[in-house]
């Protein structure tokens, strides 16, 4: 018996050790936050590698902790990119959504994935043609308060073999990136040449045209590819991002509140003589923005509620 109570406590004090809580889980990006500069190594064609590009990277929290929003910037004709990630809990995994404009390129793609034994894997499919399948790896190792490494790899064989493409280093310029808002332009904005077809002229007539007020801040990122959005009001704080999906030639709005088990939704549609009116991918859900020069309102289809902003 005594044998068999020492066993019993040995497995719930093992249970209290290795065993997250929804809340901690949520904060596992937290050593991401704050400015760092970037060593980004690529692989060559005879397999070696070579320190090619230098960037800084700025991290911020948002939403209260709830996510890590990422502005990622070489110069203003190298590289330029941006995420948002947060803890799904409906999934138990966290999800990140990613853009990493190229000139006239936009649209957002999205990974999920876990941290395991102070390491993150996160993971997306991609079909090719020929009915093949590559799976894509993006991974997070060697953390310390003050350097990270990131990479990623792809399998073309359903994870039994993997190729290397990019190693990001990062080393810690500072503990908290400047402010959002505190530049007269956002990290990645330069002059707006990056994307400058009429579909993005257009998202870049609004970030020109609104005030700056407490309960709405919109700011141009990527050189013009996509602006983004913080939302204070009805007692909650809400992000989101408008681009012009390349890809699937259509606007793309994605949002995300503050809430705990909120998730991100994803809208796509047209633009419209008095603004922006889109859909999720089912159609069942609906996002209009009422805009002229600048945005007027978001009314919006969201977990499960009808929430309508006016600005």
């Amino acid at each position: 018996m005594r044998l068999f109570l020492s066993i019993l406590a040995l497995l719930i004090f093992s249970n209290q050790i290795f065993t997250q809580t929804t809340a901690e889980k949520s904060r596992q990006f937290d050593f991401w936050v704050g400015e760092w500069d970037v060593n980004l190594r690529v692989q060559q064609a005879d397999k070696t590698w070579r320190d090619q590009h230098k960037s800084v990277a700025r991290i911020y929290s948002i939403l209260d902790g709830k996510a890590i929003l990422e502005l990622w910037s070489e110069s203003k004709e190298g590289i330029n990119g941006y995420s948002l990630r947060y803890f799904n809990p409906q999934k138990n995994k966290w999800d990140l959504w990613l853009n990493w404009a190229g000139k006239n390129r936009s649209g957002t793609n999205g990974l999920d994935g876990e941290f395991r034994h102070g390491r993150g894997e996160f993971f997306f499919e991609q079909p090719l043609p020929g009915n093949m399948m590559q799976i894509a790896r993006y991974t997070f190792s060697d953390i310390t308060p003050d350097s990270l490494r990131w990479d990623d790899a792809y399998s073309r064989d359903g994870g039994k073999t993997w190729a290397g493409n990019w190693i990001m280093e990062f080393t810690r310029r500072a503990l908290q990136a400047p402010p959002i808002g505190s530049e007269k332009k956002l990290h990645t904005y330069f002059d707006g040449t990056r994307c400058d077809l009429p579909q993005f002229n257009a998202l870049k007539e609004l970030s020109a045209n609104q005030p700056d007020k407490p309960e709405f801040r919109l700011y141009n990122i990527l050189d013009g590819c996509i602006v983004i959005g913080f939302i204070e009001k009805k007692k909650r704080k809400s992000f989101f991002s408008l681009t012009f999906n390349t890809f699937a030639n259509l606007y793309e709005l994605a949002f995300l509140d503050d809430r705990d088990q909120s998730a991100l939704a994803l809208f796509y549609g047209q633009k419209t003589s008095d603004g922006f009116a889109l859909k999720s991918k089912d159609g069942k859900e609906n996002a209009v923005i009422k805009a002229g020069k600048k945005i007027d309102s978001l009314e919006i289809d969201y977990e499960g509620d009808k929430e309508k902003f006016g600005f």
